[in-house]
């Protein structure tokens, strides 16, 4: 806050509109991702910029989505990765280019029929000139637009959101040189949905390292771990306070000890050495169950195996003319063996 209230461009205590805001998980992670792709693949120091997108009801605007935009002086298409950061780091010309604006704000209103635009957003510490030239070009547009300032050098420590909302600051009864050309800061709420809960969790899990299924893995390990040491830690508290209340060094409070007199019923009553008589039942039968599985799969290896030898070293025909593996010796008919021309098939000698 300081340093926005260092800002020439901020209107301390000015008047706002009345506006109830609120900010979906989306366009921050929008806009952080743009940030950091600028960052990387773009060598110049072009402004990030884009618009915001949401829902405006009576006085109460819902910020669902954003998309990146360019400044003026592009020909043609230009890829979603590359709006803001080349086109900025290539032109001097610092106008919204109010074309790609329309070609972008119909494609989107195509996809989100119910979202429109509402504002545009930028990043910076505080707000500057060229964030109110740009303000000024969007109130042209569409109709005051809110203006979202994403702080990139946000202190770690902190355990607020690095992101501002702004309008443009009124002048009471008419206007006022003092709050022309500024800009007046606006609070907000934090609104989710059940799959942005899911969206946020997945990206805060993706961040622990790892691919694939070792790191969904490492990411249920790491969540059961935390959850038995904080079980641990409340039922060591409420260990350390049955013992001050026995020693008569804590004051006991009969509503505590309710609550814990009703926990320790709702656990299992079974004797101990039942319990592990049953836990050595239900891990023997595991460990039998997947001896099972591994000897069976074993056997089938096997029996691929022997099918393979069997085609690739086929056994010689026996006297009667089967194929029996080599076990009864393979005779020859011709070569001594056996007389066929008698009765019975009498053995020459």
């Amino acid at each position: 806050m300081s340093d926005e209230a260092a800002s020439p461009y901020v209107a301390v205590g000015g008047a706002t509109s009345g506006l109830t805001l609120n900010l979906h998980p989306l366009p921050i992670l929008n806009v952080s991702d743009h940030l950091n792709r600028s960052r990387l693949t773009s060598s110049g120091t072009g402004k990030i910029f884009g618009a915001l997108l949401g829902t405006e009801s009576n006085r109460e605007i819902s910020i669902a989505n954003s998309f990146e935009l360019i400044f003026g002086g592009s020909d043609g298409d230009v890829e979603m990765g590359e709006a803001s950061s080349s086109s900025a780091s290539k032109s001097t010309d610092q106008s919204l280019n109010a074309e790609f604006f329309q070609t972008r704000r119909e494609q989107f209103k195509q996809v989100f029929p119910t979202l429109d635009v509402v504002g545009w957003y930028t990043v910076g510490a505080s707000p500057a000139l060229e964030d109110v030239t740009l303000h000024q070009q969007f109130a042209e547009l569409i109709e005051t637009p809110i203006f979202l300032l994403f702080n990139p050098d946000h202190p770690a420590t902190s355990q607020a959101l690095p992101v501002t909302i702004y309008e443009a600051a009124l002048a009471e009864g008419g206007k006022d040189s003092a709050t022309e050309g500024k800009f007046v800061e606006l609070a907000y709420g934090i609104e989710t949905g059940e799959a942005e809960r899911i969206a946020v969790d997945g990206v805060s899990r993706g961040g622990m390292g790892g691919e694939g299924e070792e790191s969904t893995v490492v990411a249920n390990l790491t969540t059961q771990r935390n959850a038995i040491r904080m079980l641990y830690e409340r039922v060591t508290v409420l260990l350390q306070y049955i013992t001050a209340v026995l020693n008569k060094t804590a004051q006991p409070d009969h509503a505590i000890l309710r609550q814990i007199s009703a926990i320790i019923a709702a656990l299992p009553t079974m004797d101990a050495q039942g319990f592990r008589d049953e836990l050595t039942t239900e891990y023997d039968d595991v460990q039998l169950t997947t001896y099972l599985t591994t000897l069976t799969k074993q056997l089938n290896a096997l029996s691929e195996y022997a099918d393979k030898h069997n085609i690739l070293h086929p056994p010689l025909n026996d006297d009667f003319g089967g194929s029996h593996g080599g076990v009864r010796g393979g005779r020859h008919l011709g070569g001594g063996g056996w007389d066929l021309g008698g009765a019975g098939g009498r053995r020459r000698k």
